[in-house]
């Protein structure tokens, strides 16, 4: 059983296999739950628990479709090495971010060095990912937009020229495309709430993307390689 939030309509026909229910009673249900009426219960757990109240518990071992952004100069690299954590992926970016530098000018401090200093050790290695396309390719505020550039590559660059560091991420985003790496975790059971709620604020008439804004949440791999054997797709992403 998949969870795939690529669109509306796959997340939907996602949502009616895993509780086996018809479209009608997806849409009876969600039109009869107020998910804020809890004061101490988020509205997606509410959501959720009411639905099972109605539809009947989700089956058990729910597969969850994630959406990783980032850059690459080459993307095959994916199916061979897996999406890398933070550590390992520096091993590949920074020599070729210093190989890029070259003849650059560095002036001033590296702008990103207090968040840097933040984003020290295992919570910071990912690598992460977000559960819906639609908000993995455009970042609505405040999500970060990794497809433009990747965090790793602006505090390299950072630290590499200071204040000058928009020359080198420039020049990395000419020899690199924008990529969209999809991939398969075993549920962790936050993932079909949020689903929901994304239907649900669809079925109360916001649009697709103002829904997924809201009901979009994210993966950590918490320091572990997504595998290669895991990898569902690598998706070149035009006109970001």
């Amino acid at each position: 059983m998949i969870l795939d939030c690529s669109n509306y309509e796959s997340t939907k026909k996602s949502v009616l296999d895993i509780f086996s229910t018809t479209e009608d009673k997806l849409a009876s249900a969600l039109q009869s739950i107020n998910p804020y009426e809890s004061s101490y219960k988020c509205a997606e757990d509410v959501l959720y628990d009411a639905a099972c109240d109605i539809l009947g518990h989700p089956k058990d071992n729910i597969s969850v479709v994630w959406f990783h952004g980032t850059r690459t100069e080459d993307e095959s690299l994916f199916n061979k090495l897996g999406i890398l954590t933070k550590s390992e992926a520096r091993k590949f970016i920074e020599p070729r971010l210093k190989e890029l530098s070259e003849g650059m000018k560095n002036f001033g401090s590296n702008p990103f060095s207090i968040s840097i200093s933040g984003k020290q050790g295992d919570h910071d290695e990912g690598p992460f990912a977000f559960l819906i396309r639609d908000i993995a390719i455009h970042a609505p505020s405040p999500n970060h937009n990794y497809l433009d550039s990747p965090e790793i590559v602006e505090d390299i660059a950072g630290t590499l020229l200071g204040e000058n560091y928009s020359q080198l991420v420039n020049s990395f985003k000419g020899i690199s495309v924008p990529c969209l790496v999809s991939f398969t975790s075993e549920s962790k059971g936050y993932e079909v709430p949020k689903a929901l709620l994304y239907l649900k604020l669809v079925e109360d008439g916001e649009t697709h993307f103002e829904a997924a804004s809201s009901a979009n949440t994210f993966f950590d791999s918490e320091n572990i390689i997504v595998s290669p054997d895991r990898i569902k797709s690598v998706e070149i992403i035009e006109n970001v």
